[in-house]
């Protein structure tokens, strides 16, 4: 079962079988687009915690500020374990380069496929 929780020019956030997923719509992304779309998560999921799958498909470019402040414990607060679907060279490059460098406050896995 999916169900649209929010929906905006940053990303999509739904529920897909217990699992919050966002769809990134940003091909780049800095420390404000970044808490936006963290704060528009947290309003979402009102205090309880998810699995969380991101595809980051339209991301080409993210900034140190945003990379860092996604793996800080607040970007965490309602996260229980992070999936990364990257399926080009280019978000492979970027969801590991994020695990290995800003070394996330959640654990986080890159995947190549979003299959639930």
């Amino acid at each position: 079962m999916r169900k649209l929780l929010a929906d905006n020019q940053y990303h999509k956030i739904e529920i897909v079988e217990g699992v919050l997923v966002s769809t990134w719509k940003s091909a780049f992304i800095d420390l404000t687009i970044a808490q936006k779309m963290v704060d528009g998560r947290l309003e979402v999921t009102k205090g309880k915690k998810y699995p969380f799958l991101v595809k980051i498909d339209a991301l080409s470019e993210i900034t140190q500020e945003a990379r860092d402040f996604f793996a800080s414990r607040d970007a965490a607060e309602d996260v229980i374990i992070a999936a990364i679907c990257a399926t080009s060279v280019l978000e492979s490059f970027i969801a590991n380069f994020f695990i290995n460098v800003n070394k996330p406050f959640f654990h986080a896995e890159i995947f190549t496929d979003e299959t639930i």
